[in-house]
């Protein structure tokens, strides 16, 4: 009876540190601009289980199954255009960012969805002629079908980009006009036709590259209650539901502008994503920098705030060596708090990132910058930015962005020239209270 007594107040006291210390665990650190959260009093209890967790977690997505994931059949798969599911919100996005030293820099997204809707933008600077865009901008959106049929390719409003070779050529072209940036706009003729290149199949797969170090200090800095374990228990579903890579290379070919023909030639990115979990909505802020520098390295640095998704504040980004190794970013002391909160970005910058390997300063100074609308109904604000840049003394150019929520809305003047059956289906989407929608009838 004693014993029973005794191993009785034993598993009392168990459960009561238990309590305590998910008590503990779930008290919220304090905030700065009451969105980005500092280290709180447990923080690095909180770092090292979260490291010891994903580890684990990667190990047993990824690291074990290294031969399935780099083999020819794996790559075709998830490198070709992605069918569509019946999900109102499956997507497949596609976008390539170059420069060279000579100031020449290129940007270039597409995003599919469904029933023949595309998202798409362009940007050209020229140094000696200035920015040039795609006409339709800073609304981004194309309607590829007659009566909303589905479209199983990157192209609409001029634009062209297809798969040559499996993780290795892309092609991109353009034909249509562009319109000069600035208080008179003027429209010039422009055809397009480059070449993305890689060395190699090397790719960095945000899912399984990004530093574990960077992300444990993400939720490290969380509250982390009921909403955070949950989270953790649909992790799989998550990671199945978003695909991110990019791949390096070089961006090439000619370029007629106004009749004037020549050839370009710049380092470059692209990056593809797919999936159904990438509602802009959710999204409080974000910055990301692509830099391309003269001694033909390149770097990626970000910061993603997305409360939502229990991520107030996410530092990402690697760099990759002029033959195309990648390694990612470990250290960031680039803030979002401390660039651009008001909704205004600087026009300079200056921080420090590391990897396992090394230390770089990274000196920003912005020549140009348009704005950009995302979203059916604008539900985010973009500043596209075309920098120069400083990397330990060594000089770049290169992009940046700036996504912040936007609550104005697609103004009417552009929706009103949707198709019919388009317009339909938005009124409909807007009297919605719930999203519990019948398959294969709404786009968000």
């Amino acid at each position: 009876m004693v014993f029973l007594l005794l191993l009785g107040l034993i598993f009392g006291i168990l459960i009561t540190l238990v309590v305590v210390v998910l008590k503990l665990l779930g008290l919220k650190p304090p905030l700065i601009f009451d969105k980005y959260p500092l280290k709180g009093i447990f923080y690095r209890v909180k770092f090292w289980i979260a490291l010891l967790v994903l580890r684990r977690l990667r190990y047993r997505i990824y690291r074990r199954n290294e031969l399935l994931l780099g083999s020819d059949d794996h790559l075709a798969k998830i490198d070709r255009p992605q069918e569509l599911s019946n999900d109102p919100k499956s997507y497949d996005v596609v976008s390539f960012m170059a420069a060279n030293k000579e100031g020449h820099k290129l940007m270039v997204t597409m995003e599919r969805r469904r029933r023949g809707v595309l998202k798409a933008a362009l940007y050209l600077w020229l140094p000696e002629k200035g920015l040039f865009s795609s006409p339709n901008l800073p609304d981004m959106i194309y309607f590829t079908t007659e009566g909303g049929e589905e479209s199983r390719e990157f192209q609409g409003g001029g634009f062209h980009v297809y798969l040559e070779e499996c993780m290795k050529v892309w092609r991109i072209k353009y034909k249509g006009v562009l319109k000069s940036n600035g208080e008179v706009v003027k429209k010039v003729p422009v055809e397009l036709n480059l070449r993305f290149k890689s060395s190699s199949a090397e790719h960095f797969d945000y899912n399984r590259d990004l530093s574990s170090s960077l992300i444990a200090d993400s939720i490290a800095r969380e509250a982390w209650n009921e909403k955070f374990y949950s989270l953790m228990r649909s992790v799989n579903h998550i990671v199945e539901k978003r695909t991110h890579y990019e791949q390096s290379g070089e961006l090439a070919g000619k370029v007629n502008f106004n009749g004037e023909a020549f050839y370009l030639k710049m380092l470059g990115f692209r990056n593809h994503s797919f999936g159904t979990e990438r509602c802009l909505s959710s999204i409080n802020r974000y910055v990301y920098f692509a830099l391309f520098m003269d001694d033909g390295s390149s770097m990626v640095v970000g910061n993603l705030s997305q409360p939502s998704f229990f991520l107030s504040s996410l530092k990402v980004g690697y760099v990759c060596s002029p033959s195309g190794k990648y390694q990612p970013l470990t250290e960031s002391n680039f803030e979002l708090y401390s660039y651009g909160e008001k909704g205004i970005p600087p026009q300079h910058q200056n921080f420090v990132v590391r990897t396992e390997e090394k230390e770089y300063l990274i000196q920003i100074q912005v020549k140009e910058s348009a704005v950009r609308y995302v979203g059916v109904d604008w539900e985010s604000k973009v500043f596209n930015q075309f920098v120069a840049c400083t990397v330990n003394g060594v000089s770049g150019q290169g992009h940046a962005e700036f996504l912040y929520r936007h609550k104005g809305g697609r103004p009417d003047d552009i929706s009103s020239r949707d198709p019919s059956w388009y317009q339909i289906i938005k009124q409909f989407e807007r009297s919605l209270t719930l999203l519990d929608v019948e398959d294969g009838d709404f786009i968000f």
